[in-house]
């Protein structure tokens, strides 16, 4: 029984493994957005943009949640005052005209939202942009990132 058990779980492993890596690899156009997923995250990041060319930190990290990561090319910051604290610094360089477009909209499971998608910034007249991928949880009609990494792109 042991070796069966232990034969269809690593099938099983496999599988899932399978999955998830073609999921991750398939092109951005083959990806759906799932409709429930899109109407809980519009909001939230249409907030956000405006928050962030407002400068307004406070409301930028209140979308987060009390414990939230947020990883950018600067570090790995953790619990709302940490990321407060890192916004604050990206506003003073000065990027602005923020937006952002996400691609990938899907529940992973429960009331967990997967995000992707790409941002852009200008830095003075330069142009900025790289991508994101972020987990978020549903709170009611709401919700809150628990995690987002974000990078830039290379010119």
């Amino acid at each position: 029984m042991g070796n069966e058990w232990d034969g269809r779980m690593t099938r099983c492993i496999f599988a899932v493994s399978l999955y998830i890596l073609l999921s991750a690899t398939a092109p951005a156009s083959a990806q759906q957005i799932d409709p429930i997923a899109d109407a809980l995250t519009e909001k939230l990041q249409a907030k956000f943009s405006d928050a962030y060319n407002r400068k307004d930190v406070t409301t930028m990290a209140g979308f987060f949640g009390e414990n939230g990561w947020r990883i950018t090319p600067s570090g790995v910051f953790q619990g709302r005052d940490a990321i407060r604290r890192e916004m604050e610094r990206v506003i003073q360089i000065g990027l602005h005209d923020y937006s952002v477009q996400r691609t990938i909209s899907k529940f992973l499971s429960g009331n967990i939202i997967y995000n992707a998608g790409e941002w852009r910034a200008k830095l003075g007249d330069q142009q900025y942009r790289g991508y994101y991928s972020a987990l978020l949880v549903r709170e009611g009609d709401e919700v809150k990132i628990l995690e987002e990494t974000v990078n830039v792109a290379a010119p």
